[in-house]
């Protein structure tokens, strides 16, 4: 009887330290803020802009999926859960582009994130939430998610009213356009989440290298399918994430 008393404690304090310890695990809140930006200052969908090579154009949509995101911890021994679900971030609907998670506290020197649907949720088909297709980031006829989209216009355009449009996916072999990136504070400088201390990372995208990274977009107006110009065209997105900036205590 006394042995089972004995076990029965010991169980108990089990829960209470694993309650304990899980509750302190996520009891903080991390706020990622994506921005985009045109020659240094905010994107705005529907402006005239000029690319790198003096081409007027302007971005009428852009749109991406992002996910597993979480903190990077300069403590090894702190592992981040990376359970976060996709997000489609959307840069005509400004709610879409920050999202708050909660993470454990601990002293961070980045963040950990995937752009794209991997390959594992692709084969799974149609589904809900950020993934539904009725979000229009899903090809029916390929049976497989749009990565990232931009979409606009320019009077050098040879497509049909003068479009352009890049619906850019793919996850096969040489032609995978999903990336696992890790971005740093601009400064190189660590940053304490708590409970206490709300951290805000803006997430900032330089638009002019999307139409002027390792393969220049000046010639290429389209691209709507996966395929290897579809994987060039995605590492000049990836180029684009130019590093992170904290605000503490919004």
């Amino acid at each position: 009887m006394i042995q089972k008393i004995k076990s029965f404690a010991f169980f108990l304090l089990l829960l209470l330290i694993t309650g304990s310890f899980q509750k302190k695990e996520m009891d903080s809140t991390l706020v990622i803020q994506f921005r985009a930006y045109v020659h240094g200052y905010p994107l705005e969908l529907n402006k005239k802009y000029q690319n790198p090579f003096g081409e007027a154009f302007e971005v009428t949509r852009f749109r991406f999926y992002t996910g597993k995101i979480a903190p990077a911890y300069t403590d090894a021994s702190l592992k981040a859960k990376i359970t976060s679900p996709y997000h489609l971030i959307d840069f005509s609907d400004s709610n879409s582009t920050r999202i708050e998670l909660p993470v454990a506290a601990g002293n961070c020197h980045g963040i950990q994130l995937q752009i794209g649907v991997d390959s594992i949720d692709q084969s799974r088909g149609a589904q809900t939430g950020a993934l539904d297709p009725a979000k229009g980031m899903f090809w029916t006829w390929n049976s497989g998610y749009i990565n990232f989209k931009i979409e606009g216009n320019s009077p050098l355009s040879t497509q049909p009213s003068h479009l352009f449009e890049y619906h850019i996916g793919g996850y096969r072999n040489d032609n995978n356009t999903v990336w696992k990136v890790k971005l740093f504070s601009t400064n190189d400088e660590s940053f304490l989440i708590t409970k206490e201390n709300k951290i805000v990372i803006e997430v900032g995208l330089d638009l002019d290298y999307l139409f002027d990274g390792p393969t220049p977009l000046r010639e290429t107006s389209s691209c709507m399918m996966p395929g290897a110009l579809a994987r060039k065209i995605s590492e000049n997105f990836i180029g684009t994430f130019t590093g992170l900036t904290i605000s503490p205590n919004p």
